[in-house]
């Protein structure tokens, strides 16, 4: 399977070799989420049927998400949480297998990263950088605060709701934003999971 856009080059080959066999068995898992006002950003199908994505991309209007494979369908948001940026939607099949996960609290600062999403309307873009620490982010919910991942994997529109991922091809995190132009932030996976386990049962 070929990965459009982007792929990370520049290390041994063999540790390339291997990175880029893991990015390929994520890719189907990564899905295109269209609003009802013309713009999209990136999912995760986290369970078959079942997509995570960021909620900042859902505004009022019927939502869509297409596939890896190309197919379209229509999807139904089943929880929006403004205060973590995270939004679970439901699909009318149950397309993709759970996703491959890690806690982000046991990832090493330095670690490699990648982020796969579709910036500025390239789809299936694979950018790489290193984690470079957490960020504590006040929120207006009752949390109160928020840990947020930081990395230097280039994001641009089109990576929201997308996934970080470490080398072995666990989602780590779910890419939100990008502060002072250089910088990615992305929402723990775990948060990601509790959330879809919580709808679930």
């Amino acid at each position: 399977m070929a990965i459009p856009g982007r792929t990370p080059r520049g290390l041994p080959a063999a540790v390339d070799a291997a990175m880029v066999a893991r990015v390929e068995q994520v890719i189907p898992q990564v899905v295109q989420v269209w609003n009802g006002h013309g713009g999209f950003g990136a999912g995760i199908l986290w369970r078959p049927g079942i997509l995570v994505t960021s909620a900042h991309l859902l505004t009022p209007g019927a939502h869509r998400a297409t596939l890896w494979t190309g197919e379209t369908f229509p999807v139904e948001p089943m929880v929006v949480d403004e205060e973590l940026d995270l939004a679970v939607l439901r699909l009318p099949r149950p397309e993709g297998l759970p996703v491959a996960f890690r806690d982000p609290a046991t990832l090493p600062v330095g670690s490699l990263v990648l982020a796969v999403g579709h910036p500025w309307g390239e789809r299936y873009a694979v950018s790489m950088g290193v984690f470079s620490g957490w960020v504590t982010a006040r929120t207006r919910g009752p949390r109160g605060v928020l840990r947020l991942l930081r990395t230097d994997a280039r994001l641009a529109p089109g990576n929201s709701g997308g996934p970080l991922l470490d080398a072995e091809g666990h989602v780590v995190g779910v890419c939100t934003m990008v502060v002072g132009g250089d910088q990615g932030m992305a929402i723990p996976a775990d948060l990601a999971e509790a959330l879809v386990r919580r709808i679930l049962l």
